[in-house]
């Protein structure tokens, strides 16, 4: 897994399953996540590595400001994550089937 901190991973076990999260900081074998709505920058999930799966997407932008210490917002956040969302669905319409045909 290649998980730092700026990355969007998808939280595969806990009451948190199948939500995206943004990777803040790491400790170990731990990961800091929010995700500006539930768990919000000031006070982020602690989640073992084993139960996150990195979606292959980084912000670059967060990435770049949690490197230099200053402080996120969650509005922030909720954008890397909508626009992920955005991008994901944009994907699955380009290559979607044709229905009717037949």
């Amino acid at each position: 897994m290649d998980i730092d901190a700026g990355s969007l991973v998808y939280s595969i076990a806990g009451r948190d399953k199948d939500r995206v999260f943004v990777v803040v900081g790491l400790e170990g074998m731990f990961c800091y996540l929010v995700d500006g709505k539930v768990r919000k920058c000031d006070k982020p999930k602690k989640k073992k590595q084993k139960h996150i799966q990195s979606v292959g997407y980084k912000a670059e932008a967060l990435k770049k400001k949690i490197a230099l210490g200053e402080r996120l917002t969650n509005s922030e956040v909720r954008k890397v994550i909508a626009a992920y969302h955005e991008e994901i669905n944009q994907s699955s319409f380009e290559g979607g089937c044709k229905l009717g045909k037949g």
